[in-house]
């Protein structure tokens, strides 16, 4: 009879651990293994427990993060900006590799896209120096899964 019992609670306990109950506005990236699996979008989803796992809870609404003021070039009358940035993810299973440290990659991206577009940026104004920057971020940001919905950095301080 106890045997009975035992295999019983183990099946309830599979059970839950099979459901996974995703909120609106979630993704959440299954590993078999180790390695990517799939994806889950809201509403009540199956994984096969023991075999497969949560990896990362993804909010797919969008995020806003803080840039520091940096110097765009080294020239006399450098510029430096500073301001924040909003971003979000659009296809999870893309950005599933970084999605521990996404704040950190959109910052390098930032970085990279200010170095490249630097010769040219400081003459542009507010509006058309977040939008050509946007552009380029979306770029360089695209093929991994995240899109910048908004840019707002200014120009801090000329050297």
């Amino acid at each position: 009879m106890s045997l009975s019992w035992l295999l019983l609670i183990g099946g309830v306990v599979l059970f839950a651990l099979a459901i996974q109950r995703v909120p609106q506005g979630h993704a959440y990236t299954v590993h078999r293994f180790g390695a990517y699996r799939r994806t889950l979008f809201s509403g009540v989803r199956w994984i096969l427990p023991l075999v497969e796992s949560v990896a990362h809870r993804l909010s797919l609404t969008g995020r806003a993060i803080r840039f520091p003021a940096v110097q765009l070039s080294r020239e006399e009358s450098a510029l430096r900006v500073g301001g924040c940035l909003w971003y979000q993810v659009v296809e999870p299973a893309r950005v599933d590799p970084r999605a521990d440290q996404l704040d950190e990659f959109v910052l390098e991206s930032t970085h990279a896209a200010l170095d490249d577009l630097a010769p040219w940026l400081a003459s542009l104004e507010g509006g058309e120096f977040n939008a050509a920057l946007k552009g380029a971020m979306n770029q360089r940001l695209g093929p991994h899964g995240l899109l910048v919905t908004r840019c707002e950095l200014d120009r801090v301080a000329r050297l």
